[in-house]
């Protein structure tokens, strides 16, 4: 393995490895994964291995509430163990991969997306993901002309050493590279969001994931931060507790970005959803992200969170 990685195995007794965060990589079996803690904000580093048609949801909801990486069948998954072991023997750069997600319907949670993007800019290469198929498409919303290069229909085929060419296959719009669906392309799911921000990861830079609500599990084992996005109001904490019970048993860090539109108290809105509250913004009318970067709102709001973040 490389400099600064360990690779443990456990059957019977599996503990968590010590050391660096993200430098130990446990192997277990799934008669072993009931005595694995649950994960608690960590970036986990665990495989379960499984013996071919042994596959139950009862193995995988296990794995994931303990924050797995990985279930593996062997021996007929061989290849994707040896790919997760490349993987994780590969140094990883200092790559930020920031979540945005909305607490509820009509946040604006994509169209904050792109400010994030924009202000990340100024802090080396930068990657926009559109990770919500149900919405109407990051590239529309930002003005993009017609876009050629990797779009989610060619994720599949991606490997998890393939990550500077995934990036730079990446169509790019002010000096912004893009993941997102091209015209009657299949939508994101959750094997290829994975498969994405695990190459991704690698490349160094910024990475800003605009996220469905149903993704974000699939996405927690690769975020460093989730910034959820809330208006002010009743009906948006009520629907924002809602879709955090969801969850629950993903690792996530991260806390509240408050649209000041309702008639609550930002900080009050972040007391009931229990986060910390990492700042507030109206928008700027008539904007369109990316593009049109605006010094008020939530433009100045990310590009100070970007900085403080460095």
């Amino acid at each position: 393995m490389a400099a600064g990685v360990s690779l443990r195995t456990s059957v019977g007794e599996p503990t968590m490895g010590s050391g660096t965060e993200g430098t130990t990589l446990l192997i277990t079996d799934a008669q072993s994964l009931d005595r694995m803690p649950r994960a608690e904000g960590t970036r986990p580093r665990l495989a379960v291995l499984i013996p071919d048609g042994a596959h139950d949801v009862g193995v995988w909801r296990a794995a994931l509430t303990r924050g797995a990486r990985a279930v593996v069948s062997l021996p007929s998954q061989s290849d994707e163990l040896l790919a997760l072991l490349t993987e994780h023997a590969r140094p990883r750069r200092s790559t930020r991969i920031i979540g945005i997600v909305a607490g509820c319907g009509g946040a604006g949670a994509s169209s904050f997306a792109a400010r994030p993007a924009a202000a990340a800019r100024a802090h080396g290469p930068v990657v926009l993901v559109d990770a919500d198929p149900t919405g109407g498409g990051l590239d529309t919303l930002i003005e993009a002309p017609p876009l050629r290069g990797v779009s989610w229909m060619d994720i599949a085929a991606t490997g998890s050493t393939d990550t500077d060419a995934l990036r730079e296959s990446l169509p790019q719009i002010d000096d912004v590279r893009l993941l997102c669906t091209h015209e009657n392309g299949p939508a994101v799911d959750e094997a290829s969001l994975d498969r994405a921000l695990a190459a991704l990861s690698f490349t160094g830079g910024t990475v800003v994931v605009d996220l469905a609500p149903t993704l974000v599990p699939a996405a927690a084992t690769h975020l460093d931060e989730l910034m959820l996005l809330s208006p002010c109001s009743d009906h948006a904490v009520r629907a924002a507790q809602r879709r955090q019970a969801s969850w629950r048993n993903s690792p996530l860090r991260g806390g509240l970005v408050a649209r000041r539109r309702g008639d609550l108290h930002p900080h009050d809105v972040a007391a009931e959803l229990r986060l910390p509250l990492l700042g507030t913004f109206r928008d700027s009318p008539g904007a369109v992200p990316l593009l049109d970067v605006r010094r008020g709102g939530a433009d100045r709001l990310c590009r100070q969170l970007l900085k403080d973040a460095r």
